[in-house]
Order: structure tokens, then C-alpha cells, then sequence
């Protein structure tokens, strides 16, 4: 299991959306290719901000939730899991 964001109320920005995959990056810089599976129906899209709410290192799960501009949570939370580091050189 690759080391990934653990830490409740880490904060990871969406870097780039595919089909049932994001790309994030977390303070420091590091982007991961993750699985995501929204609660709700709203996606996530390039520039979103999230916050960790729940980590399981066991399942290698996080569950986050959307920040607003104004950094407030908007209630829409998504289950990310399957992370694997990406390239920094790699294009989102």
C-alpha cells in the first residue's frame, strides 16, 4: 500500500477529473491518482478543494468533503480510495 493522505482535515486539491478517477495533490505537493465515488450526485471537478473527514489506513479509504471558495464545508462528500502516486512530471 503506497503512502497516501491520512491525516483528518488535510486538506487536497483536485487537480484533473476522468471518468471514475481524480488526480489530487496534497500541502506538500504530492499528487496520487485516486479512485472516487461521490455520496452524492455532484462531481468533482479541476480547482475543487476537500477536506479529509475520515481516514481508514486498513482500506486505504478517505472520505472527504468539498470546501467552498470561502473554505466552508458544502455538505457534498465523496469516497476516495485506490491511491497510487502519480509523476509530478506526469500531465494531469
Amino acid at each position: 500500500m503506497e503512502d497516501y493522505p491520512k491525516r483528518k482535515y488535510a486538506l487536497l486539491t483536485v487537480i484533473a477529473v476522468q471518468e471514475s478517477s481524480i488526480q489530487v495533490t496534497d500541502a506538500d505537493g504530492t499528487p496520487y491518482h485516486v479512485r472516487c465515488v461521490p455520496r452524492q450526485a455532484e462531481l468533482l471537478r479541476p480547482g475543487d478543494v476537500v477536506i479529509v473527514n475520515q481516514a481508514t489506513p486498513a482500506e486505504s479509504l478517505t472520505v472527504v468533503e468539498r470546501l467552498t471558495t470561502r473554505g466552508q464545508r458544502d455538505g457534498c462528500q465523496y469516497e476516495l480510495s485506490d491511491y497510487r502516486l502519480a509523476s509530478k512530471a506526469e500531465p494531469a
